[in-house]
C-alpha cells in the first residue's frame, strides 16, 4: 500500500507542480476510495502536501518560477482559511450548500483561460503584478482546501490567470510556493480540531509525501518548458474538468452523459492544442 501511495503522490505533484493544481484532489480521491473518513483523509493530505509543497517551492524558486508579493499576499490569508477550514471540517457534518455556485463560478473562469490562449492572446506579462484579489482567494481557497483535502489549485489558478499580469509560470510557481502556508496551517488546524490530536494514516501520508516530493523538481522544470499557450490552454482545461467533476457530482447524472461529456472535452482540449500554429515564443527568462 505504501507503494501505491507514493505512486499516487508522484503522479498528483507531476501534475500539481508543473499545472499548479490536482495534488489535493488526486490524493484526496485515493485516499476516500479506501474509505477513510473525509476529516482523517484531509488531514493526511494536508501533512503531505506541505512536505511536497517544501520543495516544490524551493525548486520553482531556484528556476525563477516565484513572484514573492503574490506568494505572500495569497499565503498569510490561505494560512488563515486553512485553520479555519480545519476547524470546520472537524466540527460540522456538511459545507456543501455553495458546491454548485462556486464549481460553476471556476467552470466560467476556466473557459476564459481557455478561450484567451486558444486563441493565442498572450496577456502583457509584467513582475508588476494585480494582486488586488490575492488576499480573498487565498482566503476562500485555503478554506476549501482543508475542508476537501483540495481546491486550492482549482481555486487560486484560474483567479490568479485572469486577473494578475503574471506569465502562466509564475503563477503556477507562486500558487505552489503559497500553498505551502495553507497546508501547514490546515495540519494545525487539524491537530487542534480533531478530538484525538493530528490523526493521519502515517504510512499512506509518508507514501504520498515521498513520492510528491521526488517528482516537485521535474514538474517545476516541466512549467519552464512548456510553451505559455499550450500552458495557459492545458491549465484552462484541468480547471474546468476538475470543477466540473465537482458540479455534477450534486445531481443524479447518468454515467453515460458524465464520460460523453469528459470525452468531448478532452476532444476540445486537443483541437486547442494542435489546430493553431503559433510562432516560436521568446524564452521564459523573467527572474
Amino acid at each position: 500500500m505504501a507503494m501505491i501511495s507514493s505512486l499516487a503522490g508522484f503522479v498528483a505533484q507531476l501534475v500539481n507542480g508543473s499545472l499548479g493544481m490536482g495534488y489535493g484532489t488526486i490524493t484526496m480521491t485515493f485516499l476516500l476510495g479506501l474509505g477513510i473518513a473525509p476529516a482523517v483523509a484531509s488531514a493526511s493530505v494536508n501533512v503531505a502536501t506541505a512536505a511536497s509543497d517544501l520543495v516544490s517551492g524551493f525548486s520553482h524558486w531556484r528556476l525563477g518560477n516565484v513572484h514573492w508579493p503574490t506568494v505572500l499576499k495569497l499565503g498569510i490569508p490561505g494560512a488563515v482559511g486553512g485553520f479555519a477550514g480545519a476547524w470546520a471540517l472537524a466540527s460540522l457534518t456538511s459545507l456543501d450548500a455553495a458546491t454548485p455556485v462556486t464549481s460553476t463560478i471556476l467552470i466560467g473562469l476556466g473557459v476564459i483561460i481557455v478561450w484567451r490562449f486558444a486563441k493565442g492572446r498572450k496577456s502583457h506579462h509584467s513582475e508588476k503584478a494585480r494582486t488586488g484579489f490575492a488576499a480573498p482567494t487565498g482566503l476562500v481557497a485555503g478554506f476549501l482546501n482543508a475542508v476537501g483535502g483540495g481546491g486550492w489549485g482549482p481555486v487560486t489558478m484560474p483567479v490568479m490567470l485572469t486577473t494578475s499580469r503574471l506569465a502562466p509560470h509564475k503563477v503556477v510557481g507562486s500558487v505552489s510556493a503559497a500553498e505551502f502556508a495553507a497546508a501547514t496551517a490546515a495540519v494545525v488546524g487539524f491537530w487542534l480540531a480533531l478530538p484525538n490530536g493530528l490523526t493521519v494514516l502515517w504510512p499512506l501520508v509518508v507514501g504520498m509525501a515521498v513520492g510528491g516530493m521526488i517528482a516537485a523538481p521535474a514538474a517545476a522544470w516541466l512549467t519552464r518548458k512548456i510553451p505559455t499557450l499550450k500552458l495557459g490552454t492545458t491549465i484552462g482545461m484541468l480547471v474546468i474538468a476538475l470543477n466540473l467533476k465537482t458540479f455534477l457530482g450534486n445531481f443524479s447524472v447518468p454515467w453515460q452523459v458524465v464520460a460523453f461529456t469528459y470525452l468531448a472535452l478532452a476532444a476540445v482540449w486537443v483541437a486547442a492544442l494542435v489546430g493553431r500554429r503559433t510562432t516560436p515564443e521568446p524564452a521564459k527568462a523573467e527572474a
